[in-house]
């Protein structure tokens, strides 16, 4: 599989380069944002979250107590007890949460079970438990996790630090903007589309070893049910045990030869890269003339049927699906704005009745917001409402990719809370030594929150917009690419010859004629936003719409 692979990454990592060669001599940016933009770089604190768990133990079919604790890097460890952690003790297991699936109730977890176990019912997967409050971790490949708190709230910190692992752990290459991680997933893409796999969904979660894995193993759980799991003897519930240990054996098996795999060729692909940047930077002019005129070939035969294609099964279904993309992307984003606004009302509050001096505690307080799970909850639930709305899609348009979608949205509100905490931030870090008095100060600070929340408002509608206009991509590409692939795909060995043989591992066909289809199609989803933004639907901006874009400006009106 990886001898299979590494060709489509040496080829998309040379179309990504040009990409973004050609891009440095023509530069057309996202729109400026008005709040300060801060990286995410993780959770500030070393330990997220500990205490006392019931785990059920396959194995002995029995409850056990563990002391768990979920570290800074999203690793979740489980010792003997409390002592036993503060003693150094070595942990009893470990777990990362990437691709994991967090579940509310032992009924989502049979039914999970079930799809994975096909032809094995085996009964309940777990004897009587020793308390109500229940939730589970479920990998198809991996260990699973039935987990029982001691109470509702327990239950409820443990799920939002839990929850926001998985999602932080589950999309750290998509959270990378970097040409290697642009790189790498349109390699899986375009790998998997070889095989007539259209959208790749949910398969890319997780680290590059951890996605690999994913494709594989879409490939063997056919072959592994049809012959392995005839051959596993014993009762219902002692074959399913037996099934899932053997999966989880194969999938680790997999995961070490392929990272062993993956780490051999990063020199090799740094050493790739330079060259290949050797020899675009000279050539630039030239493939880039020579890409635009296979472009308007193709374009000439791919153009009417795909508009034919995009006007018949896509456009119709379009303002529907952008409404169920928009409402719990909105709600959650709402519901950002007022986490922060409440926040920062509190802090005032605190300030009008206690020592300036505390103000600085309460902005570093502030400043870790986004990094709160029980506090980022509230806003991160909206985004699940996906589950539900969009369940339908699969079916009729093939996507798989609601999870992602999930944790994407998610990314996108906790990107808003630091952008916004950063700003109030930094302009309230300039007030504290200009302005005397609690009065006055509780009055600046007043004015940061509403600048700051104009700021919001403008960069939440413009992100909004932009997350609608990428997952109906990702929601309706693939369905165009696989409509098209008898009638247009399969003509685009005629135009081999147009590529100059010295540029035959830069500019690739395929890419170009994905590039010519989905052109076609962000057209028709540019009119469904137009649209919406006119109708002010959603709070959508009208594109001309513009804020004081520095802090010197902003500070310069509030003072002024």
């Amino acid at each position: 599989m990886m001898k299979n692979f590494v060709p489509y990454y040496w080829r998309q990592l040379a179309t990504a380069l040009l990409r973004q060669v050609s891009g440095e001599l023509d530069p057309q940016g996202k729109p400026a944002p008005q709040l300060l933009p801060r990286e995410l770089r993780g959770p500030p604190d070393a330990a997220l979250h500990e205490g006392l768990l019931s785990q059920y133990d396959g194995d002995s079919r029995s409850w056990q107590e563990n002391y768990f604790i979920l570290l800074g890097d999203f690793t979740l460890r489980w010792f003997e007890s409390e002592e036993a952690l503060r003693k150094g003790c070595e942990p009893r297991g470990s777990t990362t949460l990437s691709g994991y699936l967090l579940l509310s109730s032992p009924s989502e977890y049979a039914e999970s079970l079930g799809d994975l176990c096909q032809g094995l019912a085996g009964g309940s997967p777990f004897a009587d438990p020793p308390g109500e409050f229940l939730f589970f971790l479920y990998h198809p490949f991996r260990r699973h996790f039935c987990f029982c708190a001691d109470s509702t709230e327990s239950r409820r910190i443990w799920k939002a630090a839990l929850q926001d692992g998985i999602r932080y752990r589950s999309t750290e290459l998509q959270r990378r903007d970097s040409l290697e991680a642009e790189a790498f997933l349109e390699a899986v893409r375009f790998y998997r589309q070889e095989r007539g796999r259209y959208g790749a969904g949910d398969l890319l979660l997780g680290p590059e070893p951890e996605i690999l894995g994913n494709v594989l193993m879409e490939d063997l759980l056919p072959v592994l049910r049809s012959q392995v799991l005839p051959s596993i003897r014993g009762s219902e519930r002692r074959r399913r045990q037996l099934w899932l240990q053997f999966l989880q054996a194969v999938y680790a098996l997999i995961l070490s030869e392929i990272a062993s795999e993956f780490k051999g060729f990063q020199k090799e692909k740094e050493k790739l890269q330079m060259e290949l940047e050797k020899k675009i930077r000279p050539d630039l002019d030239q493939m880039l003339t020579l890409k635009d005129q296979i472009a308007s070939k193709l374009q000439a035969a791919v153009q009417s049927p795909a508009e034919s294609c995009c006007g018949r099964s896509v456009e119709p279904h379009l303002e529907c699906v952008m409404e169920e993309l928009m409402h719990p992307i909105s709600s959650g984003v709402e519901a950002v704005r007022s986490v922060f606004a409440q926040r920062v009302d509190e802090m005032i509050g605190l300030v009008r009745s206690s020592p300036v001096a505390v103000l600085q505690k309460e902005l570093l307080t502030l400043g870790r917001t986004s990094w709160q799970p029980h506090v980022m909850h509230l806003c991160y639930e909206e985004a699940n409402l996906y589950r539900e709305s969009l369940r339908g899609l699969e079916e009729r348009f093939g996507f798989r990719g609601v999870t992602s979608l999930v944790l994407g949205a998610q990314n996108l509100m906790q990107q808003l809370m630091e952008n916004a905490t950063h700003t109030f931030l930094q302009l309230s870090q300039q007030h504290l030594g200009q302005v005397a008095g609690r009065r006055r100060l509780t009055q600046a600070l007043g004015k940061v929150k509403e600048r700051v929340l104009k700021k919001f408002d403008y960069d939440s509608s413009s992100i909004r917009k932009r997350f609608a206009q990428e997952w109906l991509v990702r929601i309706f590409l693939p369905f165009l690419l696989k409509h098209l692939e008898s009638g247009c795909k399969l003509e685009l060995p005629q135009y081999e010859s147009f590529v100059f043989a010295d540029f035959s591992g830069i500019i690739n066909l395929e890419n170009i004629y994905e590039e010519t289809v989905l052109a076609v199609l962000l057209r028709a989803v540019g009119r469904a936003l137009a649209e919406a933004s006119c109708r002010n639907r959603h709070n959508l901006y009208a594109d001309g719409f513009s804020l004081p874009q520095s802090t010197e400006e902003l500070l310069y009106e509030e003072m002024g």
